[in-house]
């Protein structure tokens, strides 16, 4: 059955607008809270962080390292290759990034790729427009999808980068590293005041001196636990701005096409092919690493269509898992998408 054919052609331009002002808004209130963390951890150590230069260093350049060599990371991990133009399906999707590359306002029109991946989906991924790319894997062609529906996903894909998505990213976990590194100096600070840990005891390891066999258990323990709690806090608000992203990319490329419905319907196939074909052992390792970059997620897309949660503590679980997507439950963006469509979309 034919799927994407939209009540209004052109969309509802103002609510597309609209939706793109309250993604800025949840993104900048993603970074309001990892501020707070950050200022948190300042206030409540007494400001008496101690900067390591070489573990600092460290950590403040795996998520920028990742930003600038993003691309090429995430050709590498999905064994992309450059489009063959003398290849008709290659020279399918060059083609329809071509006519969507027009209609983006970008200066610079990045390369096309294509994953021998035989799970259908899309990504864009690049520091700066400049150095850019799109790639999309061998399945996308297997779901049925028509040019239009594919040109919505690459719409979606260029949103990504006219929005400087992979810098918003990468520049809060910079800021989540800072607050990790604040929150272990100070906990560590905090633990040598306690007696037991005091020196005499063996807590903190000195010249000459051996450290308590059990203290250091107990050290390495509360660390843990610490570090789990900080994990999971920066996590949250990383998955809340990832999922705002998305959310805004769907916009921009809505406002591309002016056809939000094609986006919805190729959503749908994408899950349903998903659904069918969910990728299992080291393919589902692979997928797990590089989702934050798919236009679905092929590994927990899946969370609206679980059983509706009964009880109270269902429903914990239910609410965890959900703040913990990379993107918004497909229905959620679909509901969307029929808002700035104007009104509801054909997908039967």
């Amino acid at each position: 059955m034919r799927m994407g054919k939209c009540l209004h052609e052109a969309g509802n331009r103002a609510e597309m607008r609209r939706q793109l002002y309250k993604t800025l808004a949840k993104t900048l209130g993603g970074y309001a809270a990892m501020g707070l963390l950050v200022f948190a951890a300042f206030a409540g150590f007494g400001y008496s962080y101690q900067f390591k230069l070489g573990f600092g260093l460290l950590w403040f350049l795996v998520p920028v390292l990742s930003w600038w060599f993003s691309a090429k990371v995430a050709l590498a991990m999905t064994k992309s290759t450059p489009a063959d133009p003398a290849n008709p399906e290659h020279q399918r999707l060059i083609a329809i990034v071509d006519r969507v590359h027009a209609k983006s306002g970008l200066k610079f029109k990045p390369p096309v790729y294509i994953s021998d991946n035989p799970l259908p989906n899309a990504f864009a991924t690049g520091p700066i427009h400049r150095k850019a790319v799109v790639a999309a894997t061998k399945g996308l062609f297997l779901c049925g999808m028509t040019d239009e529906e594919i040109e919505a996903v690459f719409a979606h894909e260029l949103g990504h980068v006219k929005n400087y998505d992979v810098a918003i990213n990468s520049m809060l976990s910079v800021i989540s590293m800072i607050f990790f590194m604040i929150v272990d100096s100070g906990v560590r600070l905090l633990l040598s005041g306690i007696r037991i840990f005091n020196p005499s005891f063996g807590g903190i390891k000195r010249a000459g001196e051996r450290r308590g066999f059990f203290t250091g258990i107990l050290e390495y323990l509360l660390m843990f636990v610490v570090f789990q709690i900080t994990g999971q806090m920066t996590k949250v608000i990383q998955m809340f701005v990832m999922r705002s992203r998305e959310s805004a990319a769907d916009a921009t490329g809505s406002l591309m096409t002016g056809k939000p419905c094609h986006l919805a319907s190729a959503l749908l196939k994408l899950v349903a092919y998903v659904e069918k074909n969910r990728p299992k052992g080291r393919e589902a390792e692979l997928m797990r690493a590089i989702r934050p970059i798919m236009t679905i997620d092929p590994i927990f897309d899946a969370t609206a269509s679980l059983p509706a949660a009964t009880g109270i503590w269902e429903r914990i679980k239910r609410f965890w898992r959900f703040v913990q997507l990379t993107h918004p439950p497909v229905p959620e963006r679909v509901a969307a998408l029929e808002k700035m469509n104007g009104g509801p979309c054909s997908l039967s």
